[in-house]
């Protein structure tokens, strides 16, 4: 590598420096084609002297770092993406997938309004069973209750 690279690497880290020594390569073929394309004729050594001064800059240092950070950002954004998809589509084809795949779609059908009126139903069954419970207790103590004092009464275990 050129002295560029040294010069990238002290002012950031390696993989960063790689990424940023890439995008000044990117620069300097770009800078070669618009010189190719205004002259006619490949770059001087003049010109090639005066590209190396401008990419020697800090501000330029900083530009290539500023661009390579981006360009590391965009690629281990899309990697993760990548292997995200790879990994549900993994998860979703093994059982447990397949057996959440089916409890979702039984959850997407209650959601249309039958769905909601058999849970409310069914919630409003239990409810009423409940209280016929509770009441059928109290009642049945209240019950026992009497039945125990009139019982105690007549033996006269209980005073009238």
């Amino acid at each position: 590598m050129s002295g560029m690279y040294p010069l990238l690497a002290q002012d950031c880290s390696d993989a960063l420096a790689v990424f940023a020594y890439a995008v000044y390569k990117q620069h300097k073929a770009e800078t070669l084609r618009a010189i190719l394309a205004a002259k006619g004729s490949p770059a001087t050594a003049a010109d090639l002297e005066a590209f190396y001064l401008t990419a020697n800059t800090s501000a330029m240092r900083a530009m290539y770092i500023q661009r390579a950070e981006f360009m590391m950002q965009n690629f281990i954004g899309e990697t993760l993406e990548f292997r995200k998809r790879e990994l549900e589509h993994k998860f979703l084809t093994t059982k447990i997938g397949e057996q959440l795949q089916s409890i979702q779609s039984d959850q997407h059908q209650k959601r249309s309004w039958k769905g909601w009126a058999a849970d409310v139903s069914g919630n409003l069954a239990v409810n009423f069973v409940t209280i016929l419970v509770i009441a059928a207790l109290l009642f049945g103590f209240r019950g026992l209750d009497q039945m125990l004092n009139e019982f105690g009464r007549n033996s006269g275990v209980l005073s009238k």
